[in-house]
């Protein structure tokens, strides 16, 4: 079996209104997918966000040096590429995962197995944090703790809502009144709001007693390890590590963290998602994956460390991936299904993306 063409499509979908998390404003859903044929019929689809990076080139770069390979030989490819470019991956990690994924729904496919069952298999049904307070700058403080407490009530064994970021005593205010509403059953993500410890630690110790599930993300990425030492001192456990894309910060931030934040769009793909799931079981962490739940419901109903997967109710219109998919994942009671479908889960609708793409890509096989 052979590579023979790569197809990709740059994706651009106009949100309700322009959505502020911490200091970013996003008025756009951005994506990139990517599908990687070959010469037996079978495929392998994955989409991910390029967060402000050149995804869409770094894809067609790399693409380009996987076709006419292997696609069971997915290791060599991508690996040969990697060490014909060792300073660039700060640059290029976020196209190496999605060819990983790729090529691990094309090997599943291959297989005529779901990849989950293709890890291993553990169980079928896991539970969902649903993901709430969208679009908080126009919306009442209790309007949201309203959806909080809509969602407890419809089963999801947790919630988690955002931070302002910008107005601490908001903030304070904001989480002790949606946590009165689902006392142990709220996380908040703080979406990258602080830039240094003491700034940090002023907010943190005034939240520290409200019995939040985890704090997300205080600090930017390449922060971690001050995202460590804030964990030291807090009670409410840390979440972290969705944009961590160097496998030894994995490693380390998974020993000083409560949670680590795997998502294997960034980190390496279903390859180095593995990776991060056996640090964080040396580590005694556990893992709570970043959105995109039909793909990583695999690794959730495959490995006991990773509790369940995060899920953003497509009526929030805070992410449109529902569009971009052939089918709905299955949630009932709080808890999601895993697709019993050969392969990793992201069943892309590829003639609806092409009708939204900003721009697309075919690389071939050269003759």
């Amino acid at each position: 079996m052979q590579i023979t063409r790569i197809l990709l499509s740059e994706i651009r979908i106009p949100l309700p209104q322009p959505l502020r998390l911490g200091p970013a404003v996003i008025s756009t859903r951005d994506y990139v997918a990517v599908r990687v044929e070959t010469d037996k019929g079978i495929f392998g689809d994955a989409l991910g966000y390029p967060r402000g990076a050149p995804l869409f080139e770094t894809l067609a770069w790399i693409g380009r040096s996987l076709t006419g390979t292997d696609p069971l030989m997915r290791r060599q490819g991508l690996c040969a590429f990697a060490a014909a470019n060792p300073t660039s991956r700060s640059i290029y990690s976020r196209a190496q995962s999605l060819l990983d994924i790729a090529l691990w729904d094309l090997a599943a496919k291959a297989a005529g197995q779901p990849l989950y069952r293709l890890l291993g298999g553990l169980r079928t049904i896991v539970p969902v944090t649903a993901v709430a307070g969208y679009y908080m700058d126009t919306r009442s403080v209790e309007e949201i703790a309203d959806e909080v407490a809509r969602r407890v009530d419809e089963g999801y064994p947790r919630v988690k809502v955002m931070l302002k970021g910008d107005d601490p005593a908001f903030d304070l205010g904001y989480l002790e009144a949606v946590t009165r509403r689902a006392p142990g059953r709220v996380a908040a993500d703080a979406h990258w709001s602080w830039s240094s410890l003491p700034e940090a630690r002023s907010f943190c110790r005034q939240i520290d007693g409200l019995g939040l599930a985890f704090l997300e993300d205080p600090f930017a990425p390449e922060d971690w390890r001050w995202t460590g030492e804030l964990q030291e001192e807090l009670s409410t456990p840390i979440a972290a590590g969705e944009d961590v894309n160097e496998p030894g910060a994995m490693r380390e931030l998974a020993g000083a963290v409560s949670f680590l934040r795997v998502d294997a769009t960034t980190c390496g793909g279903i390859t180095g998602a593995l990776a991060a799931i056996h640090a964080a079981s040396f580590a005694g962490c556990r893992v709570f994956p970043h959105v995109f739940a039909p793909l990583h419901i695999h690794l959730a109903c495959a490995f006991p460390e990773v509790e369940g997967v995060e899920f953003i109710p497509p009526e929030s219109g805070a992410d449109p991936l529902k569009r971009l998919l052939k089918r709905s994942v299955r949630i009932s009671d709080g808890h999601m299904r895993v697709d019993e479908e050969p392969g990793a889960g992201m069943k892309l609708d590829w003639p609806s993306i092409e009708k939204v793409a900003v721009r697309s890509a075919v690389l071939e096989k050269e003759a």
